[in-house]
């Protein structure tokens, strides 16, 4: 092999080596550091509520959080794992609602004009904010939504229906 066709794959790789450092994505942090938060940063959204109410067409189901565990308050006696209502809170709060439309002149195309659910999540010293969910969305991939008092439809994960019909069979059991 002559030098310069040898040169020419050194500076080739020069070059690639180059371009790949200008272009290569920043490194990921690992999971130790990611889950280790500064004392500044605000707590998770779902550990700053302290209570839930699931209305579902006349029947409730209540629950209040008691240190890290969700205890069942209504109805009477039944008994509702506490990692469900926690995954039912983490559905609503965790995974981003996306907007559907800022001006819901017509809820009935959302089925929010009946709504199927009613979610209330209360927070210790502030007003308990209330969630109305609606009808499924055309691909049937998740759930309209509105939050009470305003006129924002926001699409949710078909997950939550999902947590909901989870939490009225163990509440009813």
């Amino acid at each position: 092999m002559p030098w310069t066709r040898a040169f020419a794959y050194v500076a080739a790789a020069v070059v690639l080596a180059i371009v790949y450092w200008a272009t290569a994505p920043p490194p990921r942090r690992s999971p130790a550091a990611s889950s280790q938060r500064s004392a500044t940063a605000s707590p998770e959204p779902h550990l700053a509520i302290d209570t839930v109410r699931l209305e579902v067409g006349g029947r409730t189901v209540s629950a209040r959080r008691e240190g890290e565990q969700w205890e069942i308050v209504e109805p009477a006696g039944a008994t509702v794992p506490s990692d469900l209502i926690a995954a039912l809170v983490s559905a609503v709060l965790e995974t981003p609602a996306l907007p559907v439309t800022s001006d819901a002149n017509s809820l009935t195309e959302f089925g929010l004009d009946k709504p199927s659910a009613r979610l209330t999540f209360g927070r210790p010293g502030d007003t308990a904010v209330t969630l109305s969910l609606g009808g499924t969305n055309p691909a049937a991939t998740g759930i309209y939504g509105q939050l009470e008092g305003k006129r924002q439809v926001i699409l949710l994960g078909l997950n939550v229906r999902y947590y909901i019909d989870l939490v009225l069979r163990q509440a009813k059991a």
